[in-house]
């Protein structure tokens, strides 16, 4: 059923479908979907990026975990203090 349940948020969020957004807003168990999301994209990247077999694939998704957390962190960044 969770597993369902990500599937659809995600296919959902894919589709911009606005209420998906106000939905996850309000629920608080979320983060734990949200950080699947981040994990399976991450490795998609790194697997996609590989390009010296296994450690290409670690390396790539440590870069792209890396990545993602300096972008949220500047999103973080701007929101709070610029805007």
């Amino acid at each position: 059923m969770i597993m369902a349940d990500l599937k659809n948020r995600i296919l959902r969020a894919a589709r911009l479908d606005k209420s998906v957004y106000e939905e996850v807003e309000a629920d608080k168990s979320a983060l734990s979907q949200a950080m699947a999301v981040v994990v399976l994209s991450s490795v998609a990247a790194g697997v996609g990026a590989s390009q010296g077999g296994l450690a290409g694939i670690v390396f790539g998704i440590i870069a792209a975990l890396v990545g993602w957390y300096v972008w949220a962190y500047i999103t973080y960044l701007i929101g709070t203090k610029l805007l």
